[in-house]
């Protein structure tokens, strides 16, 4: 009896536990709108969730087969999302009716210290006060400044490059390399802190760093589980992160911060630059907010940084003409400084190679899709004033960004690596909102 009592509990649990990957299932259907039959647990996800192909690769094949529908209901896991295939449509969601989508979708779901603080997670007010905080600090001005740290890091990549063509056997681990030399971009930066990577490669700074990305590792499985199951991640107040490893970078920021304060030093870096917007904003921000405006570097610049310098890389190997006029650019610049150092100017002023990375871009699209979220109720129309959707507060919209990058109809032989695309004399051509490397609207990627 006993026997038979544990069978049909565990029965009952597996039923319940089934019913719950489901249970958000019937929402398109419901509201009339064309979708992909979802799988259990996974949504139109299965392949990428089992690792069997990547999420780039799953989220591109969906649009793929669904770009004839303008509006189309995507499941992420068990999440709704209502993907927008349109250019017109996703310009009308993130610009002229942003009001009505002027949030993304919480990528932590719990208390974890910093990355509910970033300007990329805030929502509503609090994140227009941040934004408006932040602007001021991306300013070309700004930006010079912090360029000749920059530029420190940059020399030290080069002599290292240079010191290992001497030995015999010359070999470069390009994601490695790359990773090192963001690293130290970022260290100085964002944290005020010197380093050199390629001296040091067991360094704290990139040791620690290192361990903190999200998209791989247990990061990553931590990540996948409090956005499936955010009551459960709470209820055992499971964090993503180290507590040790996040308190060594507040720790970095807020004693450097008094350290300035009490020997007035100033340094062109982001801590120096948030300092000074602090003291002009309204607002009183905690030192964890600022800190996590320094720390949101890793995660929007470790990274997509380095893969979009290896995959940069790679297509001028595979590209010799392409890679010969970028070098020759090179040259061209290199003369014109007489000897002097490279500058911001300068750099804005390279305009093929402005090309190259912009084509680098769209091909290898570092984030799939972007999101917003419905925070009032909304009725989607065309151009005509077809109804296509009826939005309710708390929907989730997706915008696929590599699936248009990929879209023939918009980027001829889209898998060519072709950098006259966004030349002077054809870039006009473009499709507006199809090209979406940083994201669209007011929420776009401050770093763009």
């Amino acid at each position: 009896m006993a026997v038979l009592e544990i069978a049909l509990a565990l029965l009952a649990i597996i039923v319940l536990i089934y019913w719950w990957s489901i249970a958000t299932f019937k929402t398109f259907e419901q509201r009339n709108l064309p979708f992909e039959k979802p799988y259990p647990f996974f949504g139109n996800m299965k392949r990428s969730a089992l690792q069997k192909i990547s999420n780039h690769k799953e989220l591109t094949e969906f649009y793929s087969r669904t770009r004839h529908h303008k509006v189309v209901g995507f499941f992420s896991l068990r999440t709704p999302m209502v993907q927008i295939n349109d250019p017109e449509l996703i310009k009308k969601i993130c610009v002229k009716d942003f009001d009505y989508f002027p949030n993304h979708q919480l990528l932590i779901t719990t208390n974890e210290r910093l990355l509910n603080d970033m300007v990329n997670t805030m929502r509503d007010q609090r994140w227009k006060k941040m934004r408006n905080t932040l602007t001021p600090v991306f300013t070309a001005a700004k930006m010079r400044s912090m360029f000749v740290l920059m530029n420190d890091s940059f020399g030290e990549c080069v002599q290292h490059l240079g010191d290992q063509s001497q030995a015999t056997g010359f070999e470069v681990d390009v994601k490695v390399l790359f990773q090192k030399l963001t690293s130290d971009v970022i260290a100085t930066t964002a944290f005020g802190l010197k380093v050199n990577s390629f001296e040091n490669p067991k360094n704290e700074f990139y040791r620690v760093g290192s361990t903190l990305i999200f998209t791989r590792g247990i990061q990553f499985f931590k990540f996948t589980l409090s956005a499936l199951m955010p009551k459960l991640f709470t209820f055992f107040n499971m964090k993503i992160f180290d507590g040790a490893k996040v308190d060594y970078f507040v720790g970095l920021v807020v004693d450097a911060m008094k350290q300035r304060e009490k020997l007035n030093i100033s340094r062109p870096d982001m801590i120096q630059l948030m300092m000074e917007a602090k003291k002009e904003s309204t607002v009183n921000w905690s030192d964890d907010e600022i800190v996590a405006q320094c720390f949101i570097f890793f995660f929007a610049a470790l990274d997509n940084n380095t893969n979009l310098t290896c995959i940069t890389a790679y297509e001028l190997l595979h590209n010799p003409d392409i890679q010969q006029r970028l070098y020759e650019e090179i040259l061209e610049t290199k003369e014109s400084l007489n000897g002097g150092p490279v500058t911001y100017d300068t750099v804005q002023k390279m305009t093929y190679m402005d090309m190259v990375i912009s084509e680098t871009l769209r091909k290898w699209s570092l984030a799939p899709t972007t999101d917003r979220v419905c925070s009032k109720d909304y009725t989607l129309t065309d151009e005509d004033g077809t109804k296509l959707f009826d939005f309710k507060v708390g929907d989730r919209i997706s915008i696929p960004i590599a699936g248009l990058h990929g879209d023939d109809r918009y980027f001829p032989e889209p898998r060519k690596f072709d950098p006259e695309r966004f030349s002077e004399e054809r870039k006009g051509d473009m499709v507006p909102f199809t090209y979406l490397p940083f994201g669209a609207g007011p929420r776009s990627c401050i770093g763009e």
